[in-house]
């Protein structure tokens, strides 16, 4: 029991309520705040204020109660100190209090009750301290230890007690680490920056940003400070703009930054209820609503939002990396061997082994006009270094002094020999854009910078993704791959780069972004006075930078039709092989772990086969050649005896072209020693885990009598126990053998799918193909379990289904563009079950713009449809059945 002020018991609980109380009001007036219109940083201040008073009253408290005769001993020995954000006013309402308890070695019983007393109300309050007890001594043991411990003192300020023992303490900790060991603190400080950053988000336009961690977040801000304290004595920003540290430009854009961030992290926590500094897709939806940011045309009001966030992140990711650079201290040694490795070219430039500069006196007379801003870039491409810190702000300030006007003719010349030149060409191009020269030549860059497309397969804003499809195509260059040697045999790679500068240039328009594309690499070719030929090939590529990725994911490209219209639309070897790089950078540089093996192998004999065509030499006369090679080493691996040769043959030409082109000769071999040993009522089942894809390819033999509806039943199986198909493949012999072929990932296991796993699986597929299983009631009844494979539909784009009845004679192929739902792929192909389509090649994808099931289907007869009004009936009733599905699985979530 404590007492009231009044002197009578106050119960436990009724103390807890009231100190809850006063808490949620503190953070309900910073909710106020912000509704009024005030500033994060006014509304992280005032946060500030009142947790101090709320602290200082709790301690005076635990005082009168503890150590009411030792006050005045307390206060010449001991004080409170707030540190890190809640010393520089800096905070969130649910982060961590970070407050110091200093007293002096003597004091340290009656001190630490009260620190006691303290933080039990905190805990009670939920007020959560980071909180330490320390010794002056002991303080600068640690300060001198710990990197991190040593950041927090930066902007240490009392909030009770000995002023005397603070300032002498934060005098010698001044003395002794910031100034004492500047270097090394300096270096500390960037060194566990840079881990952090990488843990949590090494660009400042990742779509889920950390918005205190992530580039460009606070904690770029507080390097800033931190540098500034042990270089300049203060960590204030107006104090560093006075002292010449950063400009005045500078020195707003982060005031203005910081106040935007600051803002969007109080809401977070506001709307968490708890810490919560990632700014979700959830977040930034309701974020936009709150704030009632009007959509356009082309863009959705979330997306207007992260646009305007990314603006201010990569504002203070690029002054922070300046400063940074300016202020870091190289080694004697490093900064001799750079002097020694310098040398002078063109008789202007100084290049070292990582920079190229230019003598202050002759910046403004050599490097202010586009031509000798593009002349110094070509120069650093050839040797592989970047611009120097210095260099580099000179051209951006001259950047926004140099016209929109139309390009001179040796301007452009000069651009396009820019990006001919691969080597360093990507750290290049993205210097180029920080500084603003390259949207001086490419006007339509400033449309796409923080661009963001709202949906779950990009990673990165389009201005980003567009960088780093440089980078992957550059990456390309030393592999031994078809991508390597496609990218080496391109004379004119600068048409390769500068499509992929434009590729997605036409989003964020209402439009098709390839239709706006196409008109945008018009007009830049125009711009630049490129002759017709290229500029033609220039709007090739960024017209149709989607048709080979739509094709290899999404086609049978063993069907000579769809061969032969592909290559007829690229029409020459080199435009193949441009598309060909072209796609493969554009898929790496979608996101981590979205290029594989896979799709890589996909594309490969897409190119592979075309390139044949357009080389003069018909891929039409060629299949039979490599079908012969296929039955030549299916032969050799069988090894049956002479008379049985040809009845083999025949067998192998029965089996779809698709299964034979597809399938590894010792796969073939493998299948049919497995069907001719087929009884009726045989299930034969092989699982294998591939450690590359961490996927698990599951292959299913059976006789067609017991495999009525055997695609959906196992999609059925796959989806009910968590697993995501990423490809299947369906094949049936002409005496009734199904051989199925799924590839899934498993997310029950993180790691290598184990063998019971498998096991358990292929024990489900076989009752489920018998009949022992019900499907449907397994799905339903462990469904609920795997709504938590994918997030839910974030994209805006809506749900379709596609008929295409003229890429194959034989078959009619559905595309399905709809939302990742958990059983989707299952719900399709149950219904196509039910309406008697027979699924004979299927082909999945969700790694674009949305999710894309393809399939190659029949009727019952084996037959493609042709009938328009079944056509018809077949697209509505599979929108209506997918659109329930979606509907049900929203309202379920």
């Amino acid at each position: 029991m404590t007492e009231t002020p009044g002197g009578l018991p106050e119960d436990s609980a009724a103390r807890i309520a009231r100190l809850r109380q006063h808490v949620d009001a503190m953070r309900e007036t910073v909710r106020k705040r912000l509704d009024q219109n005030s500033t994060g940083i006014q509304a992280s201040a005032g946060l500030a204020q009142a947790t101090e008073e709320f602290l200082i009253d709790r301690w005076n408290k635990a005082v009168d109660r503890h150590a009411v005769n030792l006050r005045g001993d307390l206060e010449r020995s001991g004080a409170l100190i707030f540190v890190g954000g809640s010393g520089r006013g800096d905070v969130a309402p649910y982060s961590d209090v970070d407050l110091l308890f200093l007293h002096a070695a003597d004091s340290a019983a009656p001190f630490e009750t009260c620190v006691a007393q303290v933080v039990r109300d905190c805990w009670d309050a939920g007020l959560k301290l980071g909180h330490s007890i320390r010794t002056p001594q002991d303080l600068l043991r640690t300060a001198k230890a710990d990197p991190q411990f040593a950041t927090t003192l930066v902007e240490a300020r009392r909030i009770w007690g000995s002023s005397e023992l603070v300032d002498r303490t934060l005098r010698q900790y001044q003395n002794s680490v910031l100034k004492g060991r500047r270097r090394q603190f300096i270096d500390a400080c960037i060194a566990e920056r840079d881990k952090e950053r990488v843990a949590h988000g090494a660009t400042a336009q990742q779509l889920e940003p950390d918005v205190k961690r992530s580039l460009g977040g606070l904690r770029d801000l507080h390097l800033i400070r931190w540098i500034g304290a042990a270089r300049y004595g203060t960590s204030n920003i107006d104090s560093l703009k006075l002292q010449g540290a950063l400009t005045p430009a500078d020195a707003l854009r982060l005031t203005l930054a910081h106040e935007y961030i600051t803002a969007v992290r109080i809401r977070l926590h506001l709307a968490a209820g708890r810490p919560q500094d990632v700014l979700t897709r959830d977040d930034q939806l309701r974020i936009a609503a709150q704030r009632g940011i009007p959509g356009t045309a082309g863009q959705r009001p979330v997306e207007r939002f992260m646009q305007e966030y990314f603006q201010h992140s990569m504002a203070i990711a690029e002054i922070t990396a300046r400063f940074v650079q300016n202020h870091r201290q190289q080694p004697v040694a490093q900064r001799l061997y750079h002097f020694v490795m310098n040398h002078r070219v063109d008789d202007i430039y100084r290049v070292g082994p990582e920079y190229i500069d230019l003598p202050r006196s002759l910046r403004s007379r050599h490097c202010s006009t586009l031509e000798e801003i593009l002349r110094l870039y070509v120069t650093a491409g050839l040797h592989c270094v970047n611009l120097s810190p210095g260099l580099a702000e000179h051209v951006k300030a001259a950047a926004r002094n140099i016209p929109d006007a139309q390009l001179s003719a040796e301007a452009s010349r000069l651009f396009l020999e820019f990006l001919s030149t691969p080597g360093h060409l990507g750290g290049l191009v993205r210097s180029l854009y920080d500084t603003g020269v390259l949207e001086v030549i490419l006007p339509v860059m400033r449309h796409v910078r923080c661009l963001l497309q709202f949906n779950q397969y990009h990673s990165y804003t389009v201005d980003e993704h567009t960088l780093r499809t440089i980078d992957a195509a550059e990456s390309f260059l030393a592999t031994d791959t078809p991508l390597g040697q496609a990218y080496r045999e391109i004379p004119h790679k600068e048409l390769l780069h500068l499509a992929l500068l434009l590729h997605d240039a036409g989003k964020g328009y209402e439009e098709d972004h390839s239709e706006v594309g196409r008109r945008l690499a018009w007009d830049a070719a125009v711009r630049l006075g490129m002759p017709e030929h290229q500029r033609d090939l220039l709007v090739f590529l960024v017209h149709r930078h989607l048709l080979m990725a739509t094709l290899a994911f999404r086609r049978d490209t063993t069907d000579p039709e769809v061969l032969l219209n592909f290559n007829y639309e690229v029409g020459s070897p080199d435009a193949l092989r441009m598309l060909y790089v072209m796609t493969a950078a554009d898929i790496s540089a979608v996101g981590p772990g979205v290029w594989n093996d896979w799709k890589a192998e996909l594309l490969a004999a897409l190119y592979d086969r075309s390139m044949i065509w357009l080389s003069g030499k018909s891929y039409l006369f060629e299949e039979p050649t490599r079908l012969q090679r296929t039955f030549a080493d299916v032969t050799r691996e069988l090894n049956p005896a002479p008379e049985d040769t040809d009845a083999l043959r025949r067998r192998l030409e029965s089996l779809p072209t698709h299964y034979l082109l597809a399938t590894p000769p010792e796969r073939i071999a493998a299948d049919l020693i497995i069907a001719k040993r087929l009884t009726d009522a045989d299930i034969e089942i092989e699982s294998k885990y591939e450690a590359e894809t961490r996927t698990v390819e599951y292959r299913v033999i059976v006789h067609e009598s017991v495999s009525a509806g055997c695609f959906h039943k196992l999609t059925g199986v796959f989806s009910a126990k968590r697993m995501e198909i990423l490809s299947a493949q369906i094949c049936t012999t002409p005496d009734g053998i199904v051989i199925d072929s799924y590839r899934v990932r498993d997310y029950d296991h993180e790691a290598e799918v184990p063998e019971f796993r498998q096991t358990e699986v292929a024990k489900l597929i076989r009752q489920a193909l018998r009949g022992e299983l019900d499907v449907e009631r397994l799905f339903q009844s462990r469904s609920r379990f795997a709504t938590n494979v994918v997030q839910g539909p974030v994209s805006n784009l809506p749900m379709r289904v596609v008929i295409d009845n003229d890429s194959s004679d034989k078959y009619t192929i559905l595309d399905i563009f709809a939302h990742d739902r958990p059983g989707l792929l299952y719900r399709i192909a149950r219904t196509l079950f039910e309406w008697q389509m027979s699924v004979v090649l299927a082909k999945i994808s969700t790694h674009f713009d949305q999710v894309v099931d393809v399939f190659y289907i029949t009727d019952s007869t084996g037959r493609k449809i042709s009938d328009g009004t079944r056509l018809k009936q077949l697209r509505d009733g599979l929108s209506t059945q997918i659109a329930q599905f979606e509907e049900a699985a929203a309202a379920g979530a």
